[in-house]
């Protein structure tokens, strides 16, 4: 075993039903973002940095969207070798159903197989739906200098943001950084202006995880590895890490349209991307974009791919869209390969994967009420 290795367990069985329809098709980490990537990328390229070669992906569903995007996981210097790769283990829902039905085995089975086999001294594990550039090897170096048993990340954030996030967990620490407890954000102290949100991001050594997982099973406990480690965090010596970067929930359809809108934001474009460091995706060779001399374009993002002839104004375009002459695209999301016709209006609309609006169609949602239209659909009136 190298002294100091790492492998990773990437938890994507978070609750998407606040994200339908955009997640009927896929699961958050799929979902794409600012115009050529996935969330899933921000995961895949911090454990890259951190030189990790091991990772175990457990999927809520089927993946096939994940499958389809990582592949081998060569971008991120992830193939499949001695003690590494990618290993995907997926319907996990079914499994935990299965398991409280006496259906299946041994719900942990894959959990405890993928970290003896990575041959990992430590594990991160980490969900898909906080978007966060987080520098893993710093969260290592913290971890080794104190003493506890588990190192959780967190962000410290206004009150404000937790305000429609009530059960999101909040951390109170000590001046040692150590966690005194974990409680709902509903429960915070009123007097506070700033809460340490949990990130769902948490470091131990590989050997701590497999004795959580065993104290699971003896107490019939059948949970995902994130929230496995939330219930039993009262019962060792937690430290805590600060991250201070760029940070989004992306909890909802609204939380999911106004981070990838906050991406036209210079500040928070550079804060998230332009880092220590870089930000990885799936390569697609394509044309640059062609804007003819009627388009009109202002503070919007493009892919490659797409022809350009109407107006754009404060949105995010991605791959091989085509914006036809005399279209309106404003304060809107419209995802690859969609098709505006001519005269087409959109405002405050999110459009997923090879929409068609016809000529002349009007959409119009407001910052507060989003229009949704799903992948594949065709609106002609």
């Amino acid at each position: 075993m190298k002294m100091n290795s790492i492998c990773a367990i990437l938890n994507l069985t978070e609750d998407e039903t606040a994200l339908n329809p955009l997640t009927s098709v896929r699961p958050i980490a799929s979902l794409p973002f600012a115009s050529r990537y996935r969330l899933i990328d921000f995961n895949l390229s911090s454990i890259s940095h951190a030189e990790i070669k091991s990772v175990g992906m457990f999927i809520a569903g089927s993946g096939r969207s994940v499958y389809d995007h990582i592949r081998s996981g060569s971008i991120w210097d992830l193939e499949s070798g001695l003690a590494g790769g990618i290993f995907t283990y997926s319907q996990q829902l079914l499994k935990a159903i299965q398991e409280k039905n006496g259906d299946a085995p041994d719900f942990y089975m894959n959990h405890k197989e993928f970290i003896e086999r990575s041959r990992g001294e430590y594990v991160v594990i980490m969900g898909s739906k906080i978007l966060a550039n987080v520098d893993i090897k710093a969260v290592m170096q913290h971890h080794l200098a104190k003493e506890g048993d588990i190192t959780v990340v967190y962000k410290s954030l206004p009150k404000a943001f937790l305000e429609n996030r009530p059960h999101e967990k909040v951390l109170k620490i000590d001046r040692d950084e150590y966690l005194l407890h974990l409680t709902d954000a509903k429960d915070a102290p009123e007097d506070l202006e700033r809460l340490a949100m949990n990130m769902n991001m948490y470091f131990m050594r590989a050997d701590k995880m497999l004795e959580l997982i065993q104290r699971a099973e003896l107490e019939g406990l059948t949970l995902d590895s994130d929230k496995l480690i939330e219930h039993y965090l009262p019962e060792y010596q937690v430290n805590t890490y600060e991250y201070t970067g760029y940070m989004a929930n992306i909890d909802s359809i609204d939380a999911y349209f106004k981070a990838n809108m906050e991406m036209l934001e210079k500040n928070k474009f550079s804060a998230l991307f332009h880092g220590s460091q870089s930000v990885i995706t799936k390569v697609k060779n394509g044309a640059p974009t062609y804007y003819s001399k009627g388009a009109h374009v202002r503070n919007s993002q493009f892919a490659t791919g797409c022809v350009i002839e109407g107006t754009v104004v404060d949105s995010l375009i991605f791959r091989k869209v085509n914006i036809a002459k005399d279209a309106e695209v404003r304060n809107s999301m419209v995802m690859q390969g969609s098709r505006i016709g001519e005269g087409a209006v959109l405002e405050y609309c999110i459009l997923d994967k090879n929409v068609t609006i016809g000529p002349g169609v009007t959409l119009k949602g407001t910052k507060d009420n989003l229009v949704v239209i799903e992948k594949n659909k065709t609106i002609t009136v």
